[in-house]
C-alpha cells in the first residue's frame, strides 16, 4: 500500500471514528438528567403538585408573547382547594432560594459580603438559634428579604464567589426555567452539560482563590459571633474598623496571610474579653476545600460554611419524599 492510500485509509478511519464518538456521546447524553429532570428532583413532591395544577389552570392572554405571571398563578390559587400553611411555607422558601441565587450569589455586582455596616444585627440573629447548627431555611429567607443579618451575611461569600463562576448563572437559570412538555432535545442538554462544564472547570482551577475566601470569611463570621455574644462591641470603634479592615480585604481580593489573620483575630477575642473556643473560633483553622466534579453534579466540600449546615443537609438527605 503506498503512502497516498495509507493517508485515505487514515482518513476515512479518523472520520469513522469521529462519527462512531459522536453518536456514542449523544447515546450518552440522551441518559443523562435534563434541566427539567433536574428540576424536578430539587423540588418537593407537594410543590410539584401544585406547579402542576397551576400548569393547568385557565391562563389570561399574553401581551407581546409575555403571560402575566402574577394572574396565571391568582386564577390558578383560586381554582385549588386551600394551601396548607406548611405547603405555603416551603412555597415561599422554595421563591427566596430562587431568588436568592439568580438576584443575588449570581449578580456581579453585588459585594461578596456585606456584614459591617448592621453588626449590631448580630445579637438578634436567627441563623443560630442552635449554636452547633445554622438554619438553611433563615439563611435564604433572611437574604431573600434583605435582613443584612451579619451573621448570614458572613457566611455567604463562597456561595456568592462559586454562583458567580462561568457557566453557573445559565446552569441555574436553565433548571428553574425548565419544562418537561418544552424539552428541546439533545442540543439544549448539550448546552446545559457544557455550562455544568464550564463551572466545574473553572472552580477546580481557583480552589486557591476558594481558600482565601473561606478563610477571610471564617474570621469576620467570628467577629460577628462575638458581637452577638458581646453586643456593645458594636458601637466599639475599634471594632467596627477591623470589621471595615476584613470586609474590604474580601471584597477586593486583597493579599492575605492567615496566620497573621488568626493572631490577629486571637488578639481581638482576648481584648473583648471573650474566649475563642466559647464561641467556637479556632485559630488552627485552614480552609482546604474539594471540588467534585462530574457529569451532573459541581459541589464544594469541607469547608467551614458546609460545616454549618451539617444537620440540615443530614437531615434533607434522610428525610422522605414530600416531608
Amino acid at each position: 500500500m503506498n503512502a497516498k492510500n495509507l493517508l485515505k485509509v487514515l482518513g476515512i478511519s479518523f472520520v469513522i471514528s469521529a462519527v462512531g464518538l459522536l453518536g456514542f456521546l449523544f447515546w450518552g447524553l440522551s441518559k443523562l438528567p435534563s434541566a427539567s429532570d433536574l428540576k424536578k428532583a430539587l423540588t418537593p413532591p407537594a410543590l410539584q403538585k401544585t406547579a402542576h395544577a397551576s400548569s393547568n389552570g385557565p391562563r389570561k392572554s399574553t401581551v407581546a408573547g409575555n403571560s402575566d405571571n402574577s394572574a396565571d398563578m391568582a386564577e390558578a390559587a383560586a381554582a385549588l382547594p386551600a394551601a396548607t400553611p406548611a405547603l405555603n411555607a416551603r412555597q415561599k422558601l422554595a421563591q427566596d432560594t430562587v431568588d436568592v441565587l439568580l438576584k443575588d450569589f449570581a449578580d456581579p455586582r453585588k459585594p461578596l459580603v456585606d456584614g459591617c455596616r448592621n453588626l449590631e444585627k448580630a445579637a438578634q440573629s436567627g441563623l443560630l438559634r442552635d449554636p452547633q447548627n445554622a438554619s438553611a431555611k433563615y439563611f435564604f429567607s433572611s437574604l431573600s428579604d434583605g435582613n443584612h443579618d451579619p451573621m448570614v451575611e458572613t457566611a455567604a461569600p463562597i456561595l456568592r464567589f462559586i454562583f458567580r463562576a462561568p457557566g453557573m448563572e445559565q446552569v441555574v437559570e436553565q433548571i428553574m426555567n425548565a419544562d418537561a412538555q418544552n424539552d428541546q432535545g439533545l442540543l439544549k442538554k448539550a448546552e446545559f452539560y457544557y455550562e455544568i462544564y464550564r463551572a466545574g472547570d473553572y472552580l477546580q482551577k481557583h480552589t486557591a482563590d476558594m481558600d482565601q475566601i473561606l478563610q477571610k470569611s471564617y474570621n469576620m463570621h467570628y467577629l460577628a459571633r462575638a458581637v452577638a455574644a458581646k453586643p456593645e462591641l458594636a458601637r466599639d470603634s475599634a471594632t467596627l474598623d477591623f470589621c471595615d479592615q476584613m470586609e474590604k480585604n474580601i471584597n477586593a481580593g486583597g493579599e492575605f496571610n492567615a496566620d497573621e489573620a488568626a493572631s490577629e483575630m486571637s488578639k481581638f477575642l482576648n481584648s473583648a474579653g471573650l474566649d475563642a473556643k466559647a464561641i467556637g473560633y479556632d485559630p488552627a483553622y485552614r480552609s482546604k476545600v474539594k471540588v467534585q466534579f462530574n457529569s451532573t453534579r459541581v459541589g464544594v466540600n469541607d469547608s467551614w460554611v458546609v460545616s454549618l449546615f451539617a444537620r440540615d443537609i443530614e437531615r434533607a438527605q434522610k428525610a422522605p419524599s414530600g416531608k
